[in-house]
Parts: C-alpha cells; sequence; structure tokens
C-alpha cells in the first residue's frame, strides 16, 4: 500500500499526484489455488485491515500473485472426478483457511432437527422471504463446512414438499435456494452439484 506521510488527509499539491508516501508491503498464502474473484478480494481486505490504516491516506494498493498454474488443464482434471467425491478434501482445506464454524440452522445443529425445523417451515401457508435468507444462509454454512451429503438430502426433502403443495410461491422460493447452492458450489468448486431427485 502506497500511504501518505501526511495524515491530515490534506490533497496533494500536483493533480492526480499521491505526494511524499510511505510503501507498506504484506504478504500471505491462499492454501489451495484459486479464480475467484471473492476469495481473492477478501484476502486483500484483511491485509489492507490488518494494516490499520486511515482509508483517506491510502494513495494505492497494488496486489501481486505467484505460483500460477493453467486453469484448463486443473479444470479438466477436476471434473473427471465426480465433485461429491472431491468436496470433501477441498472442503476440509477452505475450513481450516478460513476457520468454518459448526453450521446451525436457528441454534440447532442435529441433522435430524434442521430436517424437522425446515419440514415445519415447508408445512407453513406461505413462504417468508426472512425465512428463506435463513435457508440459504445455513445452505451456505453446510457447503464451506463441507457437508455437501446433508446438502442434497435437504434439497431432495424441500423438493419433495415443494411438490406436493403445488404452490407457485413455495416453487420461487426452492428455485432460488436450488440457484444459491449451485453459485456457491460453482464458487468453491467450480461445478455443479448433481442432485439425483431433481
Amino acid at each position: 500500500a502506497v500511504v501518505s506521510t501526511q495524515s491530515t488527509g490534506v490533497e496533494p499539491i500536483k493533480y492526480m499526484g499521491h505526494g511524499i508516501c510511505d510503501n507498506f508491503s504484506k504478504s500471505l498464502n491462499i492454501a489451495q489455488c484459486t479464480n475467484s474473484a471473492t476469495v481473492i478480494h477478501s484476502k486483500v481486505m484483511s491485509l489492507v485491515n490488518s494494516m490499520t490504516l486511515k482509508p483517506e491516506d491510502i494513495r494505492g494498493v497494488g496486489v501481486q500473485v505467484s505460483k500460477l498454474t493453467n486453469y484448463s488443464s486443473e479444470k479438466s482434471s477436476a471434473t473427471s472426478k465426480s465433485l461429491h467425491k472431491s468436496a470433501k478434501t477441498k472442503t476440509d482445506t477452505i475450513c481450516k483457511t478460513f476457520q468454518c464454524p459448526m453450521p446451525n440452522f436457528l441454534g440447532y445443529t442435529k441433522n435430524e432437527d434442521i430436517k424437522n425445523m425446515l419440514k415445519q417451515w415447508c408445512d407453513s401457508d406461505e413462504p417468508l422471504q426472512v425465512d428463506a435468507d435463513k435457508v440459504d444462509i445455513y445452505f451456505n454454512q453446510l457447503i464451506k463446512y463441507g457437508d455437501i451429503s446433508f446438502v442434497k438430502d435437504l434439497l431432495c426433502a424441500m423438493r419433495k414438499q415443494f411438490k406436493d403443495k403445488d404452490m407457485e410461491e413455495w416453487n420461487a422460493v426452492f428455485n432460488a435456494t436450488l440457484q444459491n447452492v449451485q453459485q456457491q458450489i460453482h464458487s468453491l468448486f467450480n461445478g455443479i452439484l448433481n442432485i439425483e431427485c431433481l
């Protein structure tokens, strides 16, 4: 980071210049290869935040990456494996990197309790967006934690209940949840989740 030595937030004399500055640098290693802008952005922001700089004093930030690999060769070898089989290994690394807490849904962590809570929600008259948001957050936690088989079980159970209802609002909620899950899977594993019951 290029940081102004004048901590007064004064504009430099030269137009589009940065004035007299100090240079600071930090580095970190990411545990696994990534092409995710979200992951890179979060890592860069954690480094910037760790320097405890005033935003108005920052005059520039540079990002350097190394140990680049050919994405297409990685992708072809990754897609030859089943996502379900390789997901646990990858999410173990993700959870070690990000220190994923045990997923919980409204304070519940046991699979049976969570299935019952989702069943009660699905049995209600109409879906509320606030509830759908909580379900999406829980699925995101589950995926980062690596419990892909439980993600599939819950999606199949929800799909069955929503089909029985045959109501447009519930189908829209399910489709939005499924899309959220697939986006999360794609961003972490560069693939999609194959769900047999759908």
